[in-house]
């Protein structure tokens, strides 16, 4: 299990490089900008999406037909990336905090309270991101997955414009559920757990 997470660890590591630049990019306008919230929703989503990159340069190279001659279960493969994604969100986190929390102490654009919730948030939807994503890529790969994907963003959207209404009112109720969105992290988790039975699954019955 190490030995893979280091292996996609070491793939994404070019990458990751070719996105400083453009990580302090971001950093700099946070600070002048004065918002730490986009500061840490742009480095979670970019080190959240490094692990489908992962996926996608294992395609590309055909490792999953190598891996699948070695003792390696497969359920390992696909529990690496899941891993792999955990890591990253808090290697992330531990890039943005220092900053966000300076750029907050120094300008005091949003209070405590409230910068731990939209912190928990973040990582939720991270979380939730990822469930969906890895067993879209898992199952179709990166070029088909990217058209699923895209298929996929339409429903929310129209859904929303039908049930306009409906939307208005669960944000009302969501609103009134605050105090319970600390928790939120845990409920991501255990969506990305269940992710990973799901893509496990898909993965145990692909031909290579």
């Amino acid at each position: 299990m190490t030995a893979l997470i280091m292996k996609d660890f070491m793939t994404i590591q070019r990458q990751l490089k070719s996105q400083a630049i453009f990580l302090i990019i971001i950093v700099i306008m946070s600070v002048f900008m004065q918002q730490s919230t986009i500061l840490l929703f742009f480095i979670v989503f970019i080190v959240t999406i490094q692990a489908i990159t992962a996926l996608t340069y294992d395609e590309l190279c055909n490792w999953d037909k190598y891996a699948n001659t070695l003792p390696i279960s497969k359920g390992d493969i696909v529990l690496s990336k899941y891993i792999l994604s955990i890591m990253l969100i808090i290697i992330g986190l531990g890039f943005a905090l220092p900053f966000v929390l300076l750029i907050n102490r120094f300008t005091n654009h949003i209070e405590t309270t409230n910068f731990f919730l939209t912190l928990c948030l973040i990582v939720t939807a991270a979380f939730c991101m990822l469930a969906m994503l890895l067993p879209i890529y898992i199952k179709f790969g990166s070029i088909k997955g990217r058209i699923v994907l895209i298929a996929l963003c339409f429903i929310p959207s129209f859904l929303i414009g039908v049930l306009d209404q409906y939307v208005s009112n669960f944000l009302v109720t969501l609103s009134k559920l605050q105090d319970f969105s600390y928790f939120a992290p845990f409920v991501g988790l255990f969506i990305l757990w269940l992710s990973s039975l799901i893509s496990t699954g898909i993965y145990k019955r692909k031909d290579f």
